[in-house]
């Protein structure tokens, strides 16, 4: 017992365990720095792998500016109407012979206006008209540009007269356009109207004129009837032709 008190305790750190700590110690560093170098090395390369691409805003192509569109001209101005001659005086055309007469007498144009027996009466104004106007001027009308109804032949020039083809059409016609205040009254009456029928047998409703008439209303009354009316055309050398038509219309009472 006392031998075990008196023996002397066995150090620990000896030579051998001095240099087998040194020898951990510095494998201990060495694992970190390893570690903390393999860590460095690691975050390097992923901070190399995420690379950021610098993308260049796409540029909007511009559209391209509409160029102001230039000022359309103005529209020329209407050209201005023509003046139509001045109302002839009621009286009668004089009958005037060429200075030198033709070589030849000439060839009858058969779609010139057709002079007036009326016209060449000798009574009233020299270089009037039968249906002048009281006031107007004495002129001679044969000097006058050609009329606009050129190409429309008179009817004694046409070799086929027109044919009126819907008689019945055209009574009715009458009959509804009578004036219901001359009508009430029993008043009848007659109007001649003068218009032109076309190469189809239609009626130029632009045209119509009336000649004469027992009232105003029966005039009117009148034309609006004849728009109705269908003719089988006139014709020259067996082709139709646009012909000038006077036809007397009657307004009777029905008994």
């Amino acid at each position: 017992m006392f031998n075990k008190i008196g023996r002397k305790r066995k150090s620990f750190w000896s030579p051998t365990t001095i240099i087998v700590s040194v020898l951990l110690h510095v494998l201990l560093g060495a694992a970190a720095y390893a570690g903390g170098l393999g860590q460095d090395r690691a975050k390097q390369k992923k901070e190399e792998l995420v690379d950021f691409m610098e993308l260049e805003e796409e540029k909007q192509e511009e559209e391209p500016k509409e160029e102001p569109k230039p000022e359309e001209p103005p529209p020329p101005p209407p050209p201005a109407p023509e003046e139509a001659p001045p109302p002839v005086v009621k009286g009668f055309q004089e009958l005037v012979p060429p200075e030198e007469p033709p070589a030849k007498i000439p060839d009858v144009d058969p779609t010139q206006q057709a002079a007036r027996v009326e016209d060449f009466s000798g009574v009233g104004q020299a270089g009037g008209v039968a249906k002048g106007v009281e006031g107007g001027v004495a002129q001679d009308v044969s000097e006058r540009d050609a009329p606009a109804d050129v190409g429309t032949y008179e009817l004694a020039a046409v070799e086929e007269r027109p044919e009126l083809t819907n008689r019945r059409a055209l009574v009715s016609a009458i009959e509804r356009n009578y004036p219901p205040l001359l009508r009430d009254a029993g008043v009848s009456g007659t109007v001649t109207v003068r218009f032109r029928v076309n190469e189809d047998g239609s009626v130029d409703t632009g045209s119509i004129s009336v000649e004469n008439s027992t009232h105003d209303a029966f005039g009117d009354a009148a034309k609006r009837a004849v728009e109705r009316a269908r003719f089988r055309p006139a014709k020259v050398g067996g082709r139709a032709v646009k012909v000038w038509v006077v036809l007397p219309v009657n307004f009777q009472l029905s008994t």
